[in-house]
């Protein structure tokens, strides 16, 4: 059966094609509305592990290291670095701005770090940002055309372009890093606050504790000692950032995937459907031949699934191919189109309905009269 399945496939050549090319187009879609969920959330989880720390401490009250306004006295860092088992307590600030020029305008965050938190992969450029250079993300030198040396104007206060970071954004925002030393200068000689006592000058602390020393214990002795902050392990942390992250953009994603899962295997369906409705005269044949319901039924469902199996490499790799050409026009986009348990969803459901959509005609052409398929 399958071989006369195959034969049958290779005999209509063209139009087997057209339906594998048809199929891996919706493939493609799905993985590419997938994987862009998918890379949301991963963005939001790399966000605070890629800072490094065995522990993150934020205010009191905050529980979250993107999109929360976190603010520290900055006496918490020697009250943490006094606690038995840290090692060391890194500063880490984190400022939310708007990057303008021509008239286009970016929000940013801007990450202000001293021995740790900075970036993590330099594309180009010095990973140690020299005076009022700023470090920026992928995204903000491709959307904007800016290269090693440019001025970069935040808020009136002109930093140099003294690296390019890649994977440093979260929340469709890009990072950019500059150092402490910059810091006081671009508070006083910017207009992005009116009052600067509105802005930190501290935001989180990355721990680092001492070998031997239980990490779960030293957060609470942290939280003991000083009410002020709250202690988490960054993946932790990096949950609850998820977790927000699914809360807000969660709804209407899961909504087009979801709508976007309903059509795309809908006309999966409406393929198979036309495919063995257009051959009914074919397999008419094979009953008139003696070829039982039950032998026409497992030839669709080999047809359906052999059509799907060659449909999904080729919907994988234009969704891989789609997903690269939209991190290159805008990397601040991460797509994970080519997740494992993404592809496996989308193929069984898939299967699932092109094997229906095949069936549903089958009923009809199991009852035709054997005599009627021979008249011309």
């Amino acid at each position: 059966m399958f071989i006369l399945v195959l034969k049958q496939l290779r005999f209509e050549s063209t139009r087997s094609i057209l339906t594998i090319l048809a199929i891996a187009g919706i493939i493609a879609e799905i993985l590419i509305l997938q994987g862009f969920l998918a890379g949301l959330y991963a963005q939001l989880r790399e966000a605070v592990v890629n800072r490094g720390g065995d522990l993150v401490v934020t205010q009191a009250g905050i529980s979250n290291f993107i999109a929360a306004r976190s603010i520290l006295p900055q006496s918490v860092r020697l009250e943490v670095e006094d606690i038995e088992g840290v090692e060391e307590a890194h500063p880490l600030t984190g400022i939310s701005a708007i990057y303008e020029e021509a008239g286009r305008r970016t929000p940013i965050i801007i990450l202000v770090y001293d021995t740790a938190g900075g970036p993590t992969e330099i594309i180009s450029g010095n990973l140690i940002p020299g005076e009022r250079e700023i470090i920026i993300d992928r995204a903000l030198a491709t959307k904007y055309g800016l290269s090693l040396g440019d001025p970069f104007e935040i808020s009136e206060f002109e930093f140099t372009v003294g690296g390019v970071s890649t994977n440093s954004a979260a929340f469709l925002t890009p990072f950019a890093f500059i150092k402490y030393d910059d810091l006081i200068d671009f508070y006083f000689e910017s207009d992005i606050a009116a009052d600067i006592a509105t802005f930190p000058l501290l935001s989180f602390l990355l721990v680092e504790t001492k070998p031997g020393f239980d990490i779960p214990a030293i957060a609470t002795q942290i939280e003991k000692h000083i009410e002020s902050a709250d202690v988490f392990l960054p993946s932790v942390l990096a949950q609850k950032d998820e977790a927000l992250g699914r809360e807000l953009m969660g709804p209407i994603l899961g909504l087009l995937l979801f709508v976007s899962y309903g059509i795309g295997v809908l006309i999966v369906g409406m393929f198979m459907f036309t495919a063995v409705r257009g051959r009914s005269r074919n397999l008419g044949v094979l009953k008139a031949l003696g070829f039982t319901p039950r032998s026409l039924g497992i030839a669709v469902f080999i047809e359906a699934s052999l059509l799907i199996l060659l449909a999904l490499p080729v919907g994988i790799l234009l969704a891989g191919s789609i997903a690269s050409i939209i991190q290159t026009i805008a990397p601040v986009y991460l797509v994970l189109a080519t997740e494992p348990t993404a592809i496996m969803k989308t193929a069984i459901a898939c299967l699932f309905f092109a094997t229906l959509g095949a069936f549903i005609p089958l009923r009809a052409i199991t009852n035709i009269d054997p005599a009627i398929v021979f008249r011309s």
